[in-house]
């Protein structure tokens, strides 16, 4: 763990240093403090960067950007799992914020829609859904927190079902799995209809294998980045249900400061949010193309569904969406985003998230 401790410590920083070097000619007017709420900076160096020029560029000075990373994510602390940043932005402390959305959907369920199981087919329906209207009734709703939603990122992407001894094939391999999960009601609701004993790991990687080494859990829910951060093809040798779900962020700003900012600055923080969103997607598909092939080489195998086993699972889901899921998240939203077109990444990547 020291070892991932000093890289991480010389990334941020290095990410520090490179991102609050601007000297502006003059004094800036506005100053923008942006909390990011997750550890991972391979996905997210490039984009802050993104933003930080723009907006400073693109305001001649007038605006300064601050970017400050979370904490060493090696470190088992508790503040990440909970909406303090998105509370600290909200009070004004910080003008702007980013969480994932399994955390910033305890401040607004309908953001637990990420965590659906097979809702959404894949990466150019997550593209649609970002870049069109529901993406950003979705953003906009967050003003009733004070706070104003600005772009969705992934800082994780498609998520699966890593497990140590056997595969996942049809709904019934999941009965009696204990799996390690965020905690969200979602992932509590639809693993627990299937039989499985959900176990809230949130985003502490490190309980990880201490919890599996004990036998509290003998499945995990994972992105192929996050298995490969945790170390976990020593333990877990299958990955299954690849883009059951997805691991989605969201970048917001205060709302107060935003609203006073002149028009032209509030395009210019909205572009320079999209355009950094779109960047970070990107990387974050890319990341996870090239962890999945590190960790096919050292022995983990992925499993994949036949569109038989696909409709098998989503038939077996249907009655738990019905009783639970739409409850949490709203019917008539699920109905929408169900319906959501597919929309290419602006980037022009195509990846099968699977």
């Amino acid at each position: 763990m020291k070892r991932h401790s000093r890289a991480f410590q010389a990334a941020s920083l290095a990410l520090t240093i490179l991102l609050c070097a601007a000297n502006p000619l003059h004094a800036a007017k506005h100053k923008i403090r942006w909390l990011l709420g997750h550890p991972n900076l391979d996905y997210f160096e490039e984009a802050a960067a993104s933003f930080k020029a723009a907006v400073e560029q693109g305001s001649h000075g007038d605006i300064e950007v601050q970017i400050v990373p979370a904490a060493n994510p090696w470190e088992n602390t508790q503040g990440r799992v909970r909406p303090e940043i998105a509370d600290k932005v909200a009070k004004g402390e910080a003008e702007m914020g980013h969480s994932f959305t399994n955390i910033m959907g305890k401040l607004d369920h309908r953001l637990w829609a990420f965590d659906l199981p097979y809702l959404f087919t894949g990466y150019t329906h997550l593209e649609g859904v970002f870049e069109g209207p529901v993406g950003s009734e979705l953003l906009e709703g967050l003003r009733a927190k004070n706070i104003v939603g600005l772009a969705f990122t992934y800082s994780g992407g498609a998520e699966g079902v890593a497990t140590t001894d056997r595969e996942i094939r049809g709904p019934e391999d999941l009965k009696g799995r204990r799996i390690g999960v965020f905690g969200t009601d979602v992932d509590n609701a639809w693993l627990a209809a299937l039989g499985a004993a959900p176990v809230a790991i949130e985003h502490q990687l490190t309980t990880i294998d201490p919890l599996t080494q004990d036998r509290s859990i003998d499945s995990v829910v994972v992105t192929w980045r996050r298995l490969h951060e945790a170390h976990l093809q020593k333990r877990y040798k299958y990955v299954n249900l690849m883009g059951s779900s997805y691991l989605v962020s969201v970048t917001y700003v205060n709302k107060e400061f935003f609203d006073g900012l002149p028009e032209a600055y509030r395009a210019l923080v909205k572009d320079a949010a999209r355009t950094a969103a779109r960047i970070e997607r990107a990387k974050s598909i890319e990341l996870n193309e090239t962890t999945k092939r590190e960790m096919l080489a050292k022995g983990v195998s992925p499993v994949y569904l036949s569109q038989a086993s696909r409709l098998k699972f989503q038939e077996a889901l249907r009655p738990v969406y019905e009783r639970a899921l739409e409850g949490i998240v709203g019917k008539d939203l699920i109905e929408r985003l169900r319906k959501t077109e597919p929309a290419p990444h602006p980037s022009g990547i195509q990846v099968v998230s699977r």
